[in-house]
């Protein structure tokens, strides 16, 4: 948000939770933007948003995961992927889930490309699976977030997505932090690539080969038109070889 105001050159306010890193926040600020720090969660901070609109009635609001606009700019990510494989449909795609921002972002590209049978696995970690809850509930649950994936860190999920998962071939499946936390190693070992937990849950499903025996517990499966997996490995400002050590010690694991 911070970046694209910046590169619009037109003013930029970021409400944000208070466990927000030193890292995001010099970020933000190298943009300009003007940051107001509030609340424990997403939630708290986007209360005070809204807010601070009502009082101004002349600013706009932007939502970072509940909003069509979001969804379409996310739906590219499948044009991209077509594009690369040559029209091929992948066998899988796996991707990370919070409020549903990129989650539904897929989903409408998977519309768009007459791709909806492609199987997709929507990865959470414990303390930040609303979206896991709530598909088990069949209705939105709300929950207290206590995973270290805080960009996973929403109470409940957008209420479009809880509309149209039905619609396709997904699959949800939660991990522990330090499931995930091993997959930000193991990828900054083979890769020289350095991600947050919410997106080492998701390469997860690839290191412990957690995609076959979920599908199929899901009565899912992936599709044999030999098309590759497909993982959106996203999540990256948020860590440092700093942050990625501490992890690893918390979770007593080599690094």
């Amino acid at each position: 948000m911070a970046y694209t105001a910046y590169k619009l050159n037109v003013p930029c306010q970021l409400f944000i939770p208070t466990y927000v890193s030193d890292i995001m926040l010099k970020k933000i600020r190298s943009f300009g933007a003007e940051i107001t720090i509030v609340g424990h969660d997403f939630e708290m901070a986007n209360a005070e948003a809204l807010k601070f609109v009502e009082q101004n009635p002349d600013v706009g609001f932007i939502h970072p995961y509940d909003h069509p606009a979001i969804w379409d700019g996310n739906s590219t990510i499948v044009e991209e992927i077509k594009t690369q494989l040559n029209g091929m449909k992948p066998s899988c795609i796996v991707t990370n889930v919070g409020g549903g921002g990129l989650l539904l972002g897929i989903l409408k590209g998977l519309q768009k490309s007459m791709w909806v049978d492609v199987p997709i696995l929507a990865i959470e970690t414990e303390g930040a699976d609303c979206f896991n809850k709530s598909i088990k509930a069949k209705k939105i649950v709300e929950i207290e977030v206590t995973s270290i994936a805080k960009s996973l860190g929403a109470r409940s999920v957008a209420p479009t997505l809880m509309e149209m998962y039905p619609e396709f071939n997904l699959t949800s499946k939660v991990l522990s932090d330090k499931v995930a936390v091993k997959g930000c190693i193991r990828f900054a070992e083979e890769h020289l690539f350095l991600v947050e937990p919410a997106c080492g849950a998701t390469l997860a499903a690839v290191y412990d080969n957690l995609i076959p025996s979920t599908l199929k517990e899901n009565k899912s499966q992936h599709s044999n038109n030999g098309g590759p997996t497909v993982l959106i490995v996203c999540g990256g400002s948020d860590c440092s070889p700093v942050q990625l050590r501490k992890f690893a010690e918390q979770f007593e694991l080599p690094c």
